[in-house]
């Protein structure tokens, strides 16, 4: 008779070990953190209505080109990563905005 109160022991000790943890964290004051919360994007999802800028780095960001932030300031970044898209795309590779690159961009 002596292994059913072995398992009988062993049983109890293993449901209480689960318990202990949690209940010394409680007694101590200690909380769980929040929850982990959605991945971090640094920068906004510009849509229509914004910028023609930040728009353009955005779709220049999505195909590749741009690395920089989508904060609709068009510097030397912008204007770079615009002007390797002009030149995939067969356009004279200016690095400024104008009605062809922007069809082609699709915006």
């Amino acid at each position: 008779m002596k292994l059913p109160s072995f398992l009988t022991v062993l049983a109890v000790l293993t449901v209480s070990a689960g318990w202990a943890p949690a209940q010394y964290d409680r007694d101590h004051g200690h909380r769980p953190g929040p929850p982990p919360g959605p991945p971090h994007r640094p920068e906004r999802d510009y849509r229509r209505g914004s910028s023609l800028e930040a728009r353009v780095q955005m779709r220049l960001k999505r195909l590749g080109y741009y690395y920089g932030p989508v904060d609709g300031s068009f510097g030397r970044g912008s204007r770079a990563a615009l002007a390797r898209f002009q030149r995939q795309a067969g356009l004279r590779p200016t690095g400024a905005l104008d009605g062809r690159t922007i069809r082609a961009l699709r915006l």
